[in-house]
């Protein structure tokens, strides 16, 4: 009898001797080959020959963009598979309609999107070359998908589901009324997969998978036993789309083309919900409708069949046999071992019935080291022609060259089957391994953590016990925290959501991008007498981006307007902030922007990264149903000595409000060299990827603020070689957030203080170092830091490619001819102590236009206060 787990299992396995033991014991069959060269054997596939039987799985990183294209991380991870020596590498679901993708990350092939898969293909034949040579050429298979019921296309679920299943709808709290699509939607959808398999053909995929697994929509289909209408009901009705899929394919883009699947054959579920189930007992496969398919997929001549098993959503130790399950997750009802064993001997029964065709087994991960003498013993037995490892490879990227060339794998490399990589994708992040690539996924993971409720109300139970808000005075905008997290934890996420509007219009973005560690959470009272700060921005982020997904953000706006006209000079965080409130109060608003967008530095300069278009979304929940009568936006309207404020106020305006921003770097050298750039500058065309020559070059950034910060991370992102961030103070007086230094530090920068900028040196009109010289810190000057003294005596030089100046911005330099009657003092606007109010009447302003560089919630403050000294101002 099988021994049932009681507890969480753990590896403890060393040797092929142990592993036997073990299998012995679980009264399991497997079987080990001490002879691993098995494995270095070509796989021919059609016309096709893999040269060895080793494959990666498809493994999502959910790492595109908005369009479907593959990110950084995606190519990242495929250039580390193809120099990993693999013979298959089998790429992961790429969604073939929008609606249909798992996440809004997910991977999706459309005619926007081609161009960069053809990029992404090229690189990697490339890779593979350079490595192994010419004669290295992996099979590459796209798996096209449609994830069905787990469909999550902005972040939010959107289940487009083949049928009602109490099973899977209950995990799901689905309604008994959730539409179910109809036959249409599916002949549509079958346009839709010709279409993605034309263009994977086109940049260069040897073959296409039409995925039928983990309960995604056709393997759903699959199980339809009580569907009706012509993909529901028996068998022939319930594989139609697949087969019409791959037969269209074949017939419309020619029979030459490989077209594959990824095949579950065994879901778990219970009958009739389930497929390749045993009919009185849903924890027992019962191949034979499977067997059905697949001879008729023989038939059809397709070569190749990646078996799978399972659903990830409802059976997840059946299809990734784990010791650590994710947080919240089920412990696995069967020792690890026994799922492993189960897999493998599925996938034998298929590939022994079906010897034309070859099947690429799953189920090795767990093994760690002990995963080739198992898969070579797989190989020997006829049980699969490819070994294919997924969570494995994410870990261990070229576990196959260290197989293939030293017989073995590296125990410090292999997945330890922590669930890590499945938590993140759960958590909405970037997937990858948190403990073999920790400095990639180990932020990404954490960041997680912090999206998850469950997670968060854990974390936040310690707020319930504090009796000083100490953290709301540390917040520029005066946020009720203590009384939005009580609210969280009550769950109810509206009225929390409400507490917080009242104080901030932009609580998305400023989550994202505040200093919290220097205020509301520097402030919190768990950060000195408890084991940490309540995470107070990433639940007001959490609580933002359901407002902004539920419609809950949208402006309140009155149907009677007060007749008022308002210019609002500056589309940035204080000028929305304004613009917003006062719509709310009734008033007709204009917004004026000198650029396209609005949104300011953060729409411009600040890195993708950070702000994760927050700012965008945000202003798109909050605004799109005002009326254009009381909001108009008069984007790409540059001020300046003819277009100025007294035209703007001609125009019949009752008040202004001033949210110029900085615009300008301030510091920044005469010199024109190739390869100097100011940061404002260099961040502009990184954010717009303009084609920086950054790759493999030495880089210098000159400042310590958040900007200069900025260009430095940005610079390695691009693939800068070393990045210099070169600073005269110390980090002590560095002005940057300790969280943004802290967090270069992690990727590389290379941080040069108390050293201060003689020169440039330069070749040709072109830039080669710089000189530079120590300095020691002397008296406090007007700044309050201590004035750092050059010790010139002791210069040196530093060969770098390319500098970015960052010593900081300024306002625009014709500010005085923009604002003619409004006082200005030291470069910037003057108020009137709190009243936001200016020398011009009926002139407000705020932001950093007034406070100089400052944080976004200071600027969304600035402008909700000046609305309401607006609002004041127009009643008196």
């Amino acid at each position: 009898m099988k021994e049932r787990a009681k507890k969480r299992w753990k590896f403890s396995l060393g040797s092929p001797a142990e592993l036997k033991e073990l299998s012995e014991r679980l009264s399991l069959s497997l079987n080990l080959s001490e002879d691993t060269s098995f494995l270095r054997e070509p796989v021919r596939v059609g016309e096709f020959v893999a040269p060895n039987s080793l494959a990666v799985h498809p493994m999502e990183g959910c790492d595109g963009d908005a369009e479907g294209r593959p990110g950084k991380l995606t190519i990242r991870r495929y250039d580390r598979f193809a120099a990993g020596g693999a013979g298959l590498i089998w790429l992961e679901a790429t969604a073939v309609v929008p609606e249909g993708r798992a996440n809004p990350r997910q991977l999706w092939l459309n005619e926007k999107s081609k161009e960069s898969f053809a990029g992404l293909v090229a690189r990697m034949r490339q890779v593979a070359a350079e490595r192994y040579g010419t004669e290295h050429r992996p099979l590459l298979v796209l798996q096209l998908t449609h994830s069905g019921r787990y469909s999550k296309p902005t972040g939010s679920p959107h289940p487009l589901i083949p049928q009602h299943d109490p099973y899977r709808d209950n995990r799901m709290n689905l309604p008994n009324d959730w539409p179910v699509v109809t036959d249409e939607y599916l002949d549509q959808l079958q346009e839709a997969y010709l279409s993605a398999a034309r263009s994977a053909f086109e940049v260069g995929f040897d073959a296409v998978d039409v995925k039928a697994c983990h309960g995604y929509l056709i393997n759903e289909l699959l199980a339809g036993h009580l569907r009706e209408g012509k993909y529901g009901g028996h068998f022939e009705n319930r594989t139609r789309f697949l087969l019409e899929v791959i037969d269209r394919i074949r017939s419309e883009l020619g029979e030459d083309k490989m077209v594959a699947t990824r095949l579950g054959i065994f879901d778990g579920i219970p009958y009739p919900y389930g497929w390749g189930v045993d009919e009185k007992n849903g924890n027992e496969p019962d191949l034979n409708e499977p067997k059905r398919l697949v001879s008729l997929l023989a038939s059809r001549r397709v070569p190749l069949v990646n078996i799978s098993v399972g659903n990830p959503y409802y059976n997840p130790h059946y299809g990734r046999p784990y010791n650590e399950p994710t947080a919240g997750g089920s412990e696995s009802s069967e020792h690890p071992l026994v799922g492993v064993s189960r897999m493998i001997g599925l996938a034998g029964e298929i590939q022994k019935r079906f010897p034309e065709i070859r099947v690429v087994g799953t189920g090795y991960s767990w093994l760690r080291t002990l995963l080739p003498q198992v898969a070579a013993g797989a190989k020997t037995q006829g049980l699969a022609s490819f070994i294919g490892a997924g969570r494995m490879a994410l870990a261990y990227p070229d576990f196959a060259r260290d197989i293939l060339q030293k017989g073995g794998m590296d125990p410090e490399k292999v997945c330890i089957a922590c669930s890590s990589c499945t938590q993140i994708m759960r958590d909405g992040g970037r997937s990858g391994c948190v403990v073999r690539d920790n400095d990639i996924y180990g932020p990404i993971y954490e960041e997680g953590r912090l999206r998850n409720r469950d997670n968060l109300v854990r974390l936040a139970e310690a707020c319930r016990q504090c009796q000083e808000p100490t953290c709301r005075l540390a917040c520029p905008a005066g946020v009720d925290i203590p009384r939005f997290v009580e609210l969280f934890l009550e769950g109810d996420l509206k009225r929390a959501f409400e507490v917080i509007r009242q104080s901030n219009l932009l609580p998305e973005v400023c989550a994202r991008l505040c200093p919290v560690e220097n205020q509301c959470e520097g402030g919190c009272l768990q950060r000195y007498i408890g084991d940490r700060p309540v995470p107070i921005a990433a639940i007001q982020r959490y609580i933002a981006e359901k407002a902004n997904l539920e419609g809950w953000s949208k402006l309140h706006v009155p149907e009677e307007s007060t007749g008022k006209r308002v210019a609002v000079l500056g589309a940035g965080p204080a000028g929305l902030a304004c613009a917003g409130k006062l719509v709310e109060m009734g008033y007709n608003v204009t917004l004026f922007e000198g650029d396209p967008k609005s949104g300011g530095m953060i729409e411009s300069v600040i890195p993708s990264e950070r702000a994760e278009d927050s700012l965008t979304r945000e202003v798109e929940a909050i605004f799109k149903e005002v009326p254009k009568e009381r909001l108009t936006w008069r984007r790409k309207v540059p001020l300046n000595e003819k277009a100025n404020l007294d035209t703007l106020m001609a125009e019949g305006f009752d008040a202004a409000f001033v949210a110029l921003g900085l615009s300008e770097a301030a510091g920044e050298s005469k010199e024109i060299l190739k390869g100097l750039y100011n940061a404002l500058d260099f961040l502009r065309q990184v954010k717009e990827g303009d084609c920086l020559d950054v790759e493999g070059k030495r880089m210098a950034v000159i400042g310590g603020g958040n900007t200069a910060l900025d260009a430095a991370t940005a610079a390695k992102g691009l693939g800068a070689r070393d990045v210099y961030l070169i600073y005269r103070r110390s980090f002590r007086e560095m002005p940057a957030w300790p969280g943004e230094w802290q967090a270069a530090l992690k990727k590389g920068v290379h941080f040069i203080i108390l050293t201060q900028k003689l020169g440039y040196m330069s070749k040709e009109g072109k830039v080669t170092g710089l000189l530079l010289c120590p300095t020691t810190l002397g008296e406090p000057d007007s700044s309050g830091r201590r004035r750092p003294i050059p010790q010139e005596d002791n210069s040196y030089t530093l060969a770098v490619d390319l500098v970015v100046e960052a010593i900081g911005q300024k306002a625009p330099a014709n500010l005085k001819d923009i604002l003619p009657g409004v006082a200005l003092k030291g470069g910037l606007v003057e108020v009137k102590d709190s009243s936001s109010a200016t020398s011009r009447r009926a002139v407000f302003a705020g932001g950093d236009i007034v406070r100089g560089p400052s944080t976004v919630v200071a600027a969304v403050s600035d402008g909700m206060k000046a609305a309401q000294n607006i609002d004041r101002f127009l009643k008196e």
